[in-house]
């Protein structure tokens, strides 16, 4: 039966290898990174078959896994030992540009999809001039009953910040029955928008980070969870990277 300090000494060596740590990170032995090591199997940072974007910062495989755009595994390797190798590295002032490098080109793959994607989309909910009036014109009301809550809810915490709790309430009721009135409108603009052709399909914006389509009906709820979904994360952070490492080869 095996004892506790067992099983973790077999789970670090699944992860590090059974190299002793003195051994693999001795300073006289840097190039050891480069070759494969004979001692552990280990393969150099350098080798092509483990994967940059990983070492480096995120690889877009695992950035998308269980979603709807989700690539399957990365054909590349992904090994915790590697990660801690290149940030150990990089941590002794060895610097790794052609890694960097790679890794902008990836991320460049992928946002360039992604910003075709938005085109195509953006130029699905062009519409006629008659179609964008028909739409401004059904909007106007909910534009107005929007601004009228707005000001209410200020009206109301105001009230009560001078503890006048009583008209506070009845102002209150006056503002349900204008969010009831929103409800109505805002049905009644998705049927108009469902129906004025194809383009409109209810979808009246384009998120500009990863290309879904948003509705300026949708709650601020279903909103969050799009913002803070999975595919639009995965996104916010390429771009990030890519700014980033983008910008160093310049500086």
């Amino acid at each position: 039966m095996s004892t506790p300090a067992a099983e973790q000494r077999k789970l670090l060596e699944q992860l590090l290898g059974k190299e002793p740590l003195h051994n693999r990170y001795n300073s006289g032995s840097r190039n050891r990174y480069y070759q494969n090591n004979s001692r552990g199997g280990d393969l150099g940072l350098h080798d092509p078959k483990i994967c940059k974007a990983y070492l480096v910062g995120d690889c877009p495989y695992d950035l998308f896994q269980g979603t709807k755009q989700s690539m399957g595994r990365c054909p590349q390797i992904h090994l915790a030992k590697y990660k801690l190798q290149y940030e150990r590295e990089r941590k002794h002032g060895h610097k790794f540009p052609e890694f960097e490098r790679e890794y902008v080109m990836i991320l460049s793959k992928f946002i360039n999809e992604c910003n075709g994607q938005i085109k195509i989309a953006l130029k699905k909910l062009e519409h006629t001039p008659e179609e964008r009036a028909k739409i401004q014109e059904v909007t106007k009301e909910i534009d107005v009953i929007d601004k009228r809550i707005g000001l209410m809810m200020q009206e109301i915490d105001m009230l009560i910040k001078h503890n006048k709790v009583t008209i506070a309430m009845k102002r209150s009721l006056v503002l349900e029955k204008l969010q009831e009135r929103r409800d109505v409108v805002a049905k009644k603009i998705k049927f108009i928008t469902e129906n004025v052709g194809q383009s409109a399909q209810q979808k009246l914006q384009v998120c500009e980070v990863c290309g879904a389509y948003l509705s300026r009906l949708d709650t601020d709820r279903r909103l969050a969870d799009h913002f803070l979904g999975k595919i639009h994360l995965g996104y916010v952070k390429m771009r990030e990277y890519y700014k980033l490492y983008n910008k160093k080869r310049y500086s």
